[in-house]
């Protein structure tokens, strides 16, 4: 069981006694917090309605929008919440995107452990000067059995949390059974709106060229694609094939090729792999990366996978740390050898400065010849 929460105007009612009292307990001292003390307070603001504007009232609460510094100091006041988590539970916390997960054997079990986590999670947002939205809260009940099961009933605030059969989590939308239809589907949507676009920008007569409309298919539409990707990897190969027309119908019209044109010459012209392989790549990227960090909480769930012998004879799909080991096995590539990421203990500023030899600026670009540079 799961709860996706939404905070009511986060930034706006972010509380500024909180983070100088948590910048304390970090063990900073001295200037620094003065200067965020200065740099919250006497803030004034006015409401425009056509060309009068209100009387001037001061900002009590919350972090100026729009300042580099508040989403760090955003961060850092709601960075506590997975203090109020109770054991047995798990969260995660993407800025104001939150989210509590419950696994047990029952239902009435998973309930029962949830509301008592909700509840410890409602005291904490009370006493931090934050709140949840009741009405955009929802919840969702995880299950592969076909039996009927009645809907779990948690309480917010003494509102029942609406119950749903499928959310969108940072950027991904989940269904009861993982089976990631709907952000295929979702997806699909959402490309076939860009592709529009190149299709507009490559006209036949006054359009853009080859390399440009490339650019575009791969910021536009291909992004999007990627996005994710080592999440809904997980889905069928059956759900996955309906984005490969996405793909292709996309280089068609940045290469300008016609619809018979062979699929591998596409990917051969444009530099392109298939949608299939890029998320193996993609994939693997994820994992070299995330072996380098043992601190990352999704470190164990890749590399310490549980109830890992479950898949060994199961048709569900496996977990991530299951699908990338036979792609590493076959690239002969060993993850024993990769390090670890640290950090220097010698601080940047009592480093030897670097020697730069600047005495190539004194010559001018416009006038001067490449070979001179050279």
């Amino acid at each position: 069981m799961a709860i996706f929460f939404d905070l009511e105007k986060a930034y706006d009612t972010t509380w500024k006694h909180g983070i100088l009292s948590d910048l304390y307990d970090l063990d900073f001292r001295g200037h620094l917090p003065t200067f965020i003390d200065g740099f919250l307070s006497h803030r004034l603001f006015q409401v425009r309605a056509g060309s009068t504007l209100s009387d001037t009232y001061e900002q009590e609460m919350g972090v100026p929008q729009g300042s580099i510094l508040s989403p760090v100091l955003f961060s850092l006041k709601i960075n506590n919440i997975v203090k109020s988590v109770l054991k047995g539970s798990e969260a995660s916390l993407f800025v104001d995107d939150f989210a509590l997960c419950i696994r047990a054997k029952f239902l009435p079990h998973a309930q029962r452990l949830m509301q008592l986590c909700v509840n410890s999670v409602q005291d904490w947002i009370s006493n931090n000067g934050f709140k949840f939205s009741t009405s955009k809260t929802v919840c969702m009940h995880f299950c592969n059995q076909r039996n009927h099961f009645a809907e779990p009933s948690i309480l917010l605030d003494k509102t029942p949390i609406k119950v749903v059969s499928e959310a969108k989590f940072l950027g991904v939308v989940f269904d009861r059974t993982l089976s990631y239809s709907s952000h295929v589907n979702y997806l699909k949507t959402n490309c076939l709106k860009a592709l529009d676009i190149l299709k507009v920008v490559g006209h036949t007569d006054w359009g853009a060229d080859q390399k440009t409309l490339l650019c575009l298919y791969r910021a536009l539409v291909r992004s999007k694609l990627d996005y994710g990707c080592i999440v809904y990897g997980a889905a069928s190969n059956n759900i996955l094939k309906k984005l490969d027309p996405i793909h292709h119908q996309g280089l068609r019209i940045a290469l300008g090729a016609f619809r018979t044109s062979p699929v591998t010459s596409l990917y051969a012209k444009a530099q392109e792999m298939s949608l299939k392989n890029r998320r193996k790549k993609l994939s693997m990227n994820y994992v070299l990366k995330l072996k380098t960090c043992p601190d990352n909480p999704a470190y164990s769930c890749v590399f310490e996978p549980p109830n890992s012998k479950l898949f060994e004879k199961s048709r569900l799909s496996p977990p991530l740390g299951l699908r990338i080991l036979p792609l590493f096995e076959d690239s002969k590539i060993d993850l024993d050898v990769v390090d670890d990421t640290t950090v220097s203990d010698t601080p940047p500023w009592s480093q030897s400065e670097p020697q730069i030899c600047l005495s190539l600026t004194k010559y001018k670009k416009d006038t001067t010849n490449p070979e001179v540079y050279k």
